[in-house]
Order: structure tokens, then sequence, then C-alpha cells
């Protein structure tokens, strides 16, 4: 189990998405196959820390054995967060 909170590790998720997805953006708009390359290891490097910190999420909602909430003051919505067949799941309300 992980020494981070869900909310510290649902951060960490979704911050670890952003930074793939915007260099997904980088390698397209990129001209230099050296920077292309940086990029694409950087990506990987993402990948491989987002897989760890979801299966530490999945264990840590696993134990809690019930759906969080993250409220979303700006859209004025909460997201629970479950586990569904082993993978993580979102519940919008």
């Amino acid at each position: 189990m992980s020494t981070y909170t869900i909310q510290e590790q649902f951060n960490q998720y979704l911050d670890l998405l952003n930074k793939i997805h915007n260099l997904g953006h980088d390698i397209d708009a990129a001209i230099n196959e050296v920077e292309i390359l940086d990029m694409e290891a950087k990506r990987t490097g993402y990948k491989q820390r987002l897989n760890m910190v979801t299966k530490s999420l999945i264990s840590s909602l696993k134990n809690m054995n019930g759906k969080y909430p993250i409220h979303n003051y700006l859209g004025n919505q909460t997201t629970y967060l479950f586990i569904e067949n082993d993978k993580l799941a979102f519940e919008y309300h």
C-alpha cells in the first residue's frame, strides 16, 4: 500500500496523464530528430511511472473497499473513484 493518500495518488495520476498528452503534441510539432527521441524517452518514462501510480491507486482503493469522492469545485460535480474488474473506474455525479 502507498504512503500517499488516495487524493495525492490521483493528483499524480492526473499530472502524469497531462505530461504524456503534452509530450505527444510536442513530438508531433518537433522537427529535430534528436529532440523527438528525447521527448519519446521522457514520455516512456512518464508512462512507466503512470503504471506504478495506477497500481498503487488501485491497491489503495481496494483496501478502502468503496468509492472515493473527489469534488471538482470549478465543474460543481463530484467524481467517485473505485475499482471495477481490477481496473480504475470513474463515476460522475
